[in-house]
């Protein structure tokens, strides 16, 4: 069977890391089915949000590791620049969605790849998204049916 294509909000990576997290164990378990069952598209704002968070409450070198499990489950291929032209086209899922600007790259990503998007961010992210029957599938980590 041909992995699925998954998107990740930075909230389910940092969760998984941290592990004292509300649902750092369901996090923990999508991140365990990588590489076989998923295979990740992310925008590159996920190094940020990942380590730059991990870096400021945990530590540098929780931040550090942090970007090396990112190195390796990540092909180059599959993480989108957030350039520019990114960012031109993705502001508009902000209006669309009613999504914050950062969520909107993320939904970005899996539109475009038909990936299925998951988050922590049930109220203010999935529920909005869900709202507009995307042609994607979403969910809150706790949801996650694979």
């Amino acid at each position: 069977m041909r992995p699925r294509i998954l998107t990740l909000d930075a909230n389910v990576f940092i969760a998984a890391l941290k592990a004292d997290e509300r649902y750092s164990k369901e996090c923990a378990d999508i991140l365990r089915k990588l590489p076989g069952k998923f295979v990740l598209a992310e925008p590159s704002i996920v190094y940020q949000e990942v380590c730059g968070t991990l870096a400021r409450r945990v530590g540098i070198d929780v931040a550090r590791k942090a970007e090396k499990f990112l190195d390796s489950v990540l092909h180059p291929k599959l993480v989108f620049e957030c350039d520019r032209s990114f960012c031109k086209t993705a502001y508009p899922l902000c209006h669309e969605y009613n999504v914050y600007p950062v969520d909107a790259l993320y939904l970005k990503v899996a539109l475009d790849l038909g990936a299925i998007l998951v988050s922590l961010d049930k109220r203010d992210f999935i529920d909005r998204v869900k709202r507009k029957n995307p042609p994607i599938e979403v969910y809150h980590v706790s949801e996650f049916p694979y």
